[in-house]
């Protein structure tokens, strides 16, 4: 059985935690992007998991499977995103994975149900807070409460399926920066000031602009990238900063990225994440 997930990418956020990893998440937007974690899974006398053709441990999926198999499986994942950069690999794998073992063992689970147990896995291990629930949503996704998908709230800002260009300089560790008291409460009092003023405008424009603010305002923006969003921004486009992830995404204006290095282009996913 063959399920896909796409890649996300966080323009703010803030961190709701619970003890109940269901509850657990974050709010703030993001964008989807065809990007894909693809997964096959079988039936297997133990179970294995590959990333891109290796054995991985792959903790995050490892959970899912322990979660969802009734009996062992062979996991084999694709991924089309760069790794540790922000655009939601771990979440991917792991929804494309839970997917994949509901079609597989026929456990006749909604969409909610299986994101519930990606998102669960994804939280425990500390690798994402959120990136499940969009993933499973697809478009510009507003994350208004935290939680797995049935309990945390979204809503979309509609949106064609946009060109979108990237600068990958190196990745970022998620664990580190959510586990790190004082940056989170700049990161916290940013991004939910973020969201309350994309809710009263709530446009791609808005949402890009007021991602930049955050990322200058909560201290996570690299120096480089004020440079190469200006230059974005010299080209009538916008940019900002990947969460988390030492990267920035452009609309328009991507040619600009050429001078700060190797630029990818990807266009939004507005389907989310489904079996193939």
């Amino acid at each position: 059985m063959r399920a896909a997930a796409p890649a996300h990418i966080t323009g703010f956020f803030a961190a709701r935690p619970d003890p109940d990893p269901r509850r657990a998440g974050s709010v703030g937007g993001g964008l989807n992007l065809d990007l894909p974690a693809a997964t096959t899974v079988r039936r297997s006398e133990e179970t294995a998991v590959l990333l891109n053709g290796a054995v991985s441990e792959a903790p995050v999926t490892r959970k899912v499977v322990d979660i969802l198999a009734p009996s062992p499986v062979r996991v084999e994942t694709e991924l089309s995103m760069p790794l540790g950069s922000g655009f939601g690999a771990s979440g991917a794998g792991a929804l494309s994975s839970a997917y994949a073992i509901n079609g597989a063992f026929g456990l006749g689970l909604t969409a909610n149900a299986v994101g519930e147990a990606a998102h669960v896995a994804e939280v425990a291990s500390g690798t994402g807070l959120g990136d499940v629930l969009a993933q499973n949503t697809g478009g510009l996704v507003v994350r208004l409460s935290p939680g797995a998908p049935g309990l945390g709230v979204v809503d979309r800002i509609p949106v064609p399926p946009l060109k979108v260009d990237f600068l990958v300089r190196g990745p970022l560790s998620t664990k580190e920066v959510l586990s790190d008291p004082g940056t989170m409460r700049g990161v916290n009092r940013e991004g939910e000031r973020a969201l309350r003023e994309l809710l009263k405008r709530p446009t791609l424009e808005r949402f890009v602009s007021l991602s930049w603010e955050f990322a200058r305002r909560s201290g996570l923006a690299r120096d480089w990238m004020e440079d190469a969003v200006e230059a974005v921004e010299a080209c009538g486009g916008m940019a900002s900063m990947v969460m988390l992830g030492d990267a920035i995404f452009a609309l328009n204006g991507g040619d600009a990225l050429a001078e700060f290095g190797v630029a990818i282009t990807a266009r939004v996913n507005l389907g989310g994440a489904g079996l193939e």
